[in-house]
This record gives C-alpha cells, structure tokens and sequence, in this order.
C-alpha cells in the first residue's frame, strides 16, 4: 500500500460494521454510508480492493469502505466486544460540522463515554491501525456507479 488513510478512517469503518452497512458478495462488497445516502462498491482484486468512496479514488488511501470490508473478512482483527460504541455514528454530519477536521470529529464522538472507554476506543482503532500499516495490499479506485437515492431502513 502506498499511502495510508487517516486513522479517523478506522473510526469510521467500525461503524459501519458495528451497523451492518456492509453487504457482502461473492466478488465485492457494498458498503452504506453513515448517512444513508450512498452506497460504495468495494471489488476484490487478487492482492487487494478498489473502492469507488472518494478517499480511494482521489486520494490513493483505502477509504472506510475498504477498512469495513477488511475487518468483516478478518484481515484486520477487530475486538467485536468494542462494535457497540460505534453504532449510529453520522459520520458524514460529524466531519461536516467539524468542516473535515478529523481530530476534532473524533473528539466529539469520544466526548459522551467515560475516560476508560474512550481508552479502549482510541486503543482499538490503533491496534487496527497497525495491522493495517504492515500490510501490502494494491488499492485502487474503480469507477462503479454509486447509488445516492436516499435509503430508508
């Protein structure tokens, strides 16, 4: 991998997992985004994925889908006891609020939980972090239509 994501992408992916907006195939994934208003594609390639999320296709990082894609099949290995913190996360709204200052998005995530379990949380996301920056996988961004019709639940 040539450039690693931001760690606020791990956050992000966690939710998506913690909220089941991955949806798995035989040959690639689709991954809902915090706000319901997008769906990504995710295609497997035979030493690793393209994603058609913004942060993958002009950014050259594996974006959140890719990262939710990942933990899901187990190559990065996640704490499933640390998934319910994550659920009902808007991303989306919180980067925005936050005008794409990912250090400040993630304070205001962590704000409402205990020092202990804002510890566990930031330890968690490192710990996938690492994994992640040890690895060699290709990632690329691919052109697949994106849905962005509004998704009810």
């Amino acid at each position: 991998m040539n450039k690693l994501p931001p760690i606020a992408k791990v956050y992000e992916a966690l939710s998506a997992v913690a909220d089941q907006r991955v949806e798995m195939h035989a040959d690639h994934a689709i991954v809902t985004s915090s706000d319901h208003t997008k769906d990504y594609t995710v295609k497997f390639l035979p030493d690793g994925y393209s994603s058609n999320d913004n942060a993958t296709l002009w950014q050259h990082y594996p974006g959140y889908p890719i990262l939710a894609v990942m933990i899901i099949q187990g190559k990065l290995k996640s704490n499933p006891e640390c998934l319910p913190w994550f659920q009902a996360v808007n991303w989306k709204q919180l980067n925005t609020q936050a005008k794409n200052d990912y250090d400040k998005a993630i304070s205001v995530f962590l704000q409402p939980f205990s020092k202990t379990i804002q510890n566990q949380i930031v330890d968690e996301v490192q710990n996938l972090f690492d994994q992640l920056s040890s690895m060699e996988i290709t990632v690329k961004g691919n052109r697949a239509p994106r849905s962005q019709e509004s998704r009810t639940k």
